[in-house]
C-alpha cells in the first residue's frame, strides 16, 4: 500500500488539476490538425504518414507521425467530439507524471523527492497550453516517449540481461519521441550528462560503445528523413527576427528569462507573447537578462559540488529548451508549450529545494546537541520516556512543515490551473482573452475575426481582420479580410485581397476556391471551375472546392461530372445534409431516382428540419414514383415548417391541383 498510494495520488492529481478541461471545445489551431483534417479521418491515408504528401494532407508542419496516428485513433473511437481528444491529452499527461516520479526516483532514490516532483509536474500551471491543445500534443508525447527513454537506459544498466532487453526498447522510445517532436533530439546528450554527472569517467568509457553509439545512429536516421528524405519547403519560409540571426541571439535571452519567471511565478499567461526584438548587445533588456542568467549559472555551477542531481536537473531545463531557443527559425520564439518537457528539470529542482529545506529546518528546530553530547529535541530528552511517545512527538511537527512547505507552491499551481483552463473553453473566449493579453498580436485579432465570422457578425469580423492586415500584411490575414469583403458583396476588395494572397503564397487552396465563388457569382462559370480544379489539385480533400465544383458542373448541366464531385464531398465530409440535398438533386435530374431519394432521406436524417428536402421528395415522388399520398405527406412536412413565403404558396397550389385531379379522376 505505501508504494501503491504515492502512485495513485499521482494519478488522481492531473485529473483534479484538468478536469474542467474536459468540456473544452476545439480552439487555437485545433482547427487545421483536427476539425478540418480530413486526413485522419480515413485509414486509407495511414500509408501517406510515410510519404511527401504528409505535410500537404495532415496540417503538421513538421514531421510528426505519431502525433497524426494519435488524431487517428482519436477520430475512429469519437469522430469530432472533443471531449475524447481532451482525455487523451489529460491521460498522456498522467503518463508523464508517473515518469517524472520513476526518473526522480532512479537518480535521487528518495520516494519523498519523488512524490513532491510529479506532483508539482502534474499542476503547474505553465502545462496548461500544452495539456488543453489538442493542437499542441505533440509536447505531451514527446516528453512521455523520452522520460520512458531515459528510464530504460538508466535501469538497463543495472545488470546485462536487463541490457538485453530494456536497452533497444530505449532505442524504440527515442525514435517515437522525435517522430513526435523534434525537441527530443536532446536526448543522447541527457544521457551522456547523466553518466559524466551522476557517473565517473570508468562508465563514460564502458557506456561509450554499449550505448551512445545506439542513440546517435537513432539521431542520425532520424535526421536524415527529417532534413532529406522528408523535409517541407514550407519551412524555408521561417525566419529569423527581423531576418537576422545576431538579432536572435539577442532576444533570446531574454525569453529565457521570461521563462525561468514563469516556472516560479506562473501568472500572466499568453497565447500568443510579443516578444520586442533586441537589435544591440547594450540594450538594457539583454544586459539584465544576461545578467540574471549568468548568476543562475553561477548558482547551478556551485551546486555541482554540493548536490550532483540539483546541477543535474539544472541542466536538464537548459539542454531540453536548446531546440526552442530559435536557433533553427520556429513559429513562435516564446510559447508556453515548449516548456512542458524542460519544466520537469524545474520541478525536480523544487522537490529537492523543498526536501532539502524541510531536512534542514528539522535539524534546527527539532534537534540539538545537549552539553554531554546527547542528542536531544527542545523541551525533552530523545533518551527518555516512551519510544512511542517519543516518535508522535517528533513527527507530528515534521509533517506539519513539510505539509506548509508543499502547499506554498502546489495552492496557487492548482488554483492558476483551473482558472487558466477556463480560458481554452472555447474559440471566442480564448481569442478575446489574447487580444486582451496582446493587443498587438495580428495573429490574434485575425483568429478572434474568424470567430465573429462564423457567427455572421461580418462587420466586427472585418475590424478584426483589417486590425491585422495593418499589424502584418500575412497573406493568411489578407484571405481572412477578402473573404470578410465577399461576404459583404464587395467582390472588388474581396479579388484585390485574393490577388495579393496568390502573389506571396500561390499555393493557397482556400484563396483559389474563394475566388472561384466570386467568378461563380459574376456568371463566369468557366473561370469558376477552373479555381476550383486548381485548390482540389492543391488540397486533394478539400469539401468545399468539391462541393462548389460540383454546384459548377450541375449549373452547366454536366450531371454525371457533378455527381462524381459531389460523392467526392460525401467522402471527404458526410455529415453535410446540403451536400447530401445536392446530390440528391443531380441524381433526380439524371434519372437516378433510386439514389436521389436514399440521399434526401440521408440528408433527413443528419438534419430532420432541412426544409428543402422534404419539399424536394415531395416533387420526386409526384413527379417520377407517381406516389401521390407519399408526395402530399413530405408537401405537409414543409408547410409544417415553412408555412410562409412564396414556397409555401406554391406548395400549397401544387397540393390543391393534386386533390382537384384525383377528384377529377373520381
Amino acid at each position: 500500500m505505501l508504494r501503491i498510494l504515492p502512485l495513485t495520488i499521482l494519478i488522481v492529481l492531473p485529473f483534479i488539476a484538468f478536469l474542467n478541461s474536459l468540456n473544452n471545445d476545439f480552439v487555437y489551431d485545433d482547427v487545421f490538425t483536427v476539425t478540418d483534417n480530413y486526413f485522419i479521418r480515413d485509414w486509407g491515408n495511414f500509408r501517406d504518414l510515410f510519404t511527401s504528401e504528409y505535410f500537404k494532407l495532415s496540417g503538421e508542419a513538421t514531421y510528426r507521425p505519431l502525433v497524426t496516428i494519435s488524431y487517428f485513433i482519436d477520430y475512429s473511437i469519437g469522430k469530432l467530439n472533443p471531449i475524447g481528444y481532451h482525455l487523451t491529452n489529460l491521460l498522456s499527461h498522467a503518463v508523464a507524471v508517473i515518469l517524472v516520479y520513476f526518473i526522480t526516483s532512479a537518480v535521487i532514490r528518495k520516494k519523498t523527492v519523488s512524490f513532491m516532483a510529479g506532483m508539482f509536474f502534474s499542476m503547474h500551471a505553465i502545462l496548461t497550453e500544452t495539456v488543453n491543445a489538442i493542437s499542441y500534443r505533440e509536447d505531451l508525447l514527446t516528453t512521455v516517449f523520452f522520460l520512458g527513454a531515459l528510464l530504460l537506459f538508466i535501469n538497463s544498466t543495472k545488470n546485462f540481461h536487463r541490457y538485453l532487453l530494456l536497452y533497444p526498447a530505449s532505442l524504440f522510445l527515442y525514435l517515437f519521441a522525435l517522430c513526435s517532436k523534434e525537441m527530443a533530439i536532446t536526448l543522447p546528450l541527457m544521457v551522456f550528462l547523466f553518466d559524466w554527472i551522476l557517473g565517473d569517467s570508468a562508465q563514460i568509457k564502458k557506456n561509450a560503445v554499449r550505448y551512445y553509439i545506439g542513440f546517435l545512429a537513432v539521431s542520425i536516421f532520424y535526421l536524415l528523413i527529417r532534413f532529406v528524405l522528408l523535409h517541407n519547403p514550407a519551412e524555408g519560409q521561417l525566419t529569423y527576427p527581423e531576418d537576422s540571426f545576431f538579432v536572435n541571439m539577442l532576444t533570446m535571452p531574454k525569453v529565457v528569462a521570461a521563462y525561468i519567471k514563469l516556472l516560479f511565478i506562473p501568472v500572466h499567461f499568453n497565447a500568443e507573447y510579443m516578444i520586442a526584438h533586441t537589435t544591440t548587445p547594450l540594450a538594457p533588456a539583454f544586459l539584465c537578462s544576461m545578467v540574471f542568467l549568468c548568476v543562475a549559472g553561477i548558482i547551478a555551477c556551485r551546486f555541482y559540488f554540493y548536490s550532483k542531481p540539483f546541477f543535474y536537473f539544472t541542466v536538464w531545463f537548459f539542454v531540453t529548451l536548446t531546440p526552442a531557443m530559435n536557433i533553427l527559425p520556429i513559429a513562435n520564439i516564446m510559447a508556453e508549450r515548449y516548456l512542458y518537457l524542460p519544466s520537469v528539470g524545474f520541478c525536480i529542482i523544487l522537490a529537492l529545494t523543498i526536501h532539502s529545506a524541510w531536512e534542514k529546518g528539522c535539524a534546527l528546530l527539532f534537534f540539538k546537541k545537549s552539553d554531554a553530547g546527547r542528542k536531544t529535541t527542545k523541551g525533552y530528552s530523545l533518551l527518555s520516556g516512551s519510544k512511542e511517545a517519543m516518535v508522535k512527538q517528533k513527527n507530528l511537527p515534521q509533517t506539519i512543515m513539510i505539509v506548509l512547505l508543499i502547499a506554498i507552491p502546489v495552492i496557487p499551481y492548482s488554483v492558476t490551473t483551473m482558472h487558466r483552463n477556463r480560458c481554452w473553453r472555447d474559440q471566442f473566449i480564448f481569442w478575446s482573452t489574447t487580444v486582451q493579453d496582446s493587443p498587438y498580436s495580428a495573429r490574434a485579432h485575425n483568429n478572434l475575426g474568424m470567430i465573429y465570422f462564423g457567427k455572421g457578425d461580418i462587420d466586427p469580423a472585418l475590424h478584426e481582420f483589417q486590425t491585422s492586415v495593418s499589424l502584418e500584411a500575412d497573406p493568411e490575414y489578407r484571405h481572412n479580410l477578402g473573404m470578410a469583403y465577399q461576404r459583404k458583396g464587395m467582390q472588388q476588395e474581396a479579388m484585390q485581397e485574393y490577388l495579393l494572397v496568390l502573389g506571396a503564397n500561390p499555393d493557397s487552396a482556400l484563396t483559389h476556391n474563394n475566388m472561384g465563388n466570386i467568378f461563380i457569382s459574376l456568371g463566369n462559370i468557366d473561370e469558376g471551375i477552373m479555381k476550383f480544379k486548381e485548390a482540389i489539385r492543391l488540397k486533394p480533400h478539400y469539401y468545399d472546392a468539391h462541393f462548389n465544383l460540383g454546384l459548377a458542373l450541375f449549373k452547366k448541366g454536366l450531371l454525371n461530372d457533378s455527381i462524381e464531385e459531389f460523392r467526392l464531398a460525401v467522402k471527404y465530409e458526410p455529415d453535410h445534409p446540403e451536400v447530401h440535398s445536392c446530390l440528391g438533386t443531380a441524381y433526380a435530374n439524371a434519372g437516378m431516382i433510386e439514389e436521389s431519394i436514399r440521399a434526401y432521406n440521408e440528408t433527413l436524417r443528419l438534419q430532420p428540419n432541412y426544409i428543402t428536402a422534404y419539399k424536394n421528395l415531395g416533387m420526386v415522388y409526384l413527379t417520377y414514383k407517381k406516389d401521390i399520398q407519399r408526395s402530399i405527406a413530405y408537401f405537409q412536412e414543409f408547410l409544417k415548417r415553412n408555412p410562409d413565403g412564396d414556397e409555401a404558396a406554391e406548395i400549397r397550389r401544387t397540393i390543391e391541383k393534386i386533390q382537384a385531379a384525383q377528384k377529377t379522376n373520381k
